[in-house]
């Protein structure tokens, strides 16, 4: 195997905005982290949006031990704070 890198033209990602209940919230977080990657056909990185209402948002990042660490998960969250 080998590592691929495409133009960033053509590297996306795909995050799917899943309708949720408050109440429910929790068991589909517990579901979507449960995730297990393939990484010979995924990028080590997903991300889900979940609507709790129009206004109110929760992101869920899930990231592969590959494509983070303990150290890297501070600049990652500054940046998120930063960009939000």
């Amino acid at each position: 195997g080998h590592q691929v890198i495409l133009p960033t033209t053509d590297a996306t990602l795909d995050i799917p905005i899943l309708e949720v209940k408050e109440t429910d919230l929790d068991e589909h977080l517990q579901q979507s982290a449960g995730h297990s990657f393939d990484l010979t056909t995924e990028i080590p990185i997903r991300a889900t949006l979940f609507r709790l209402a129009e206004n109110e948002h929760v992101l869920l990042l899930l990231l592969h031990h590959i494509a983070g660490d303990g150290w890297s998960m501070g600049p990652l969250a500054h940046d998120l704070t930063t960009a939000y």
